[in-house]
């Protein structure tokens, strides 16, 4: 159970990050729809910087970036919660996980649309 003490650290602050980064670290390692994620994030960033974007276009890139990851990381999160509660198979569990991985099928499509109307005009000028 969570400590619900009011009592402000900066050494329990600072360590709340270095959890988040682990977290980050793990679900790179160890997710490959997380690994897909990343290297579109890569290529992504890749174009923005050989297409020369605009700032707006950058703000954007860089959204939906985070909102793709975060995505996959809530719902590997969901995942292993509903592995580790159910060993046997239940509706309800693969419902979560199916709407969860929806979600996240959600945000990638959504991505990849807005990186077409921004790279797409971008790339054609070049073969023009």
């Amino acid at each position: 159970m969570k400590n619900t003490s009011p009592t402000f650290s900066f050494r329990k602050r600072a360590l709340s990050f270095k959890y988040a980064f682990q977290g980050i670290v793990g679900l790179i390692r160890a997710e490959h729809n997380a690994w897909i994620h990343t290297f579109a994030a890569v290529v992504a960033v890749t174009l923005g910087f050989l297409l020369n974007i605009s700032v707006q276009e950058w703000i954007v890139v860089i959204i939906l970036i985070a909102l793709v990851l975060a995505g996959e990381a809530f719902n590997s999160a969901i995942e292993a919660l509903a592995d580790h509660a159910s060993d046997t198979i239940h509706p309800l569990i693969g419902k979560a996980k199916d709407f969860a991985a929806g979600g996240v099928l959600f945000l990638a499509t959504a991505a990849l649309i807005v990186g077409c109307i921004i790279f797409i005009p971008k790339i054609l000028l070049l073969f023009s």
